[in-house]
C-alpha cells in the first residue's frame, strides 16, 4: 500500500510566502511534502501541456490524496496532479485584491484560473482571519484520509495496520 500523502503547491519559494509559518506548520506533518514553481516561466502556448507532462514525470514517496493550491497560477498542476491520482484538491482561495500579475500570467488570466480552481476544487478554504478555522478543518481530514497517522512513515515500505 502506497502511504497517503498531502502536497501542498507552493506558489513563490518557500521563503518568501506570505503563509510561510502555515506552510511550515503543515510540513511538519511527516506525509506532507511541498512543490515550488519553476524558476522558467512556461511558454504561454505549453502553460496547460507542460503540467499533464510534469505530474507524469513527478516522483513521490507514497501517494497524494491531497492537493493543497495557494495561488490560481498553480492551477493546471494542481488539476494534472489531482487527476492522476485520483487526489482531493483543497483551494486556499487569495484576495482579489492579491490576485496581481505574477509568473507571466496577466490579472485577467489568474481571475479565470481562480474560477477554474474554485469549480474544481473539493473544499475552498479563506484566508485572513480565519486562517487558523481553515487550517484546524484541513488538520482534521487530514487525519481522515491518512495523512496525519500514529503509524511510522516509511516511504515505500510496508508498515501493518493494526
Amino acid at each position: 500500500m502506497d502511504e497517503p500523502l498531502g502536497v501542498l503547491l507552493l506558489p513563490l519559494a518557500l521563503e518568501r510566502f506570505e503563509l510561510e509559518d502555515h506552510a511550515r506548520a503543515l510540513l511538519a506533518i511527516p506525509r506532507v511534502v511541498a512543490l515550488e514553481p519553476s524558476r522558467h516561466r512556461t511558454p504561454r502556448f505549453l502553460r496547460e501541456a507542460a503540467p499533464l507532462r510534469q505530474a507524469r514525470r513527478l516522483k513521490f514517496p507514497g501517494r497524494p490524496r491531497l492537493i493543497v493550491l495557494y495561488h490560481p497560477a498553480q492551477y493546471w498542476l494542481a488539476r494534472a496532479l489531482a487527476g492522476r491520482h485520483g487526489a482531493e484538491l483543497w483551494y486556499f482561495r487569495p484576495q482579489w485584491e492579491a490576485l496581481t500579475e505574477q509568473g507571466g500570467f496577466t490579472r485577467q488570466e489568474l481571475l479565470e484560473l481562480d474560477e477554474l480552481a474554485a469549480e474544481r476544487a473539493t473544499e475552498i478554504l479563506p484566508r485572513g482571519p480565519q486562517l487558523a478555522a481553515a487550517t484546524d478543518e484541513l488538520r482534521a481530514h487530514m487525519v481522515e484520509l491518512e495523512v496525519i497517522s500514529p503509524r511510522p512513515f516509511v516511504p515505500g515500505g510496508r508498515i501493518g495496520r493494526r
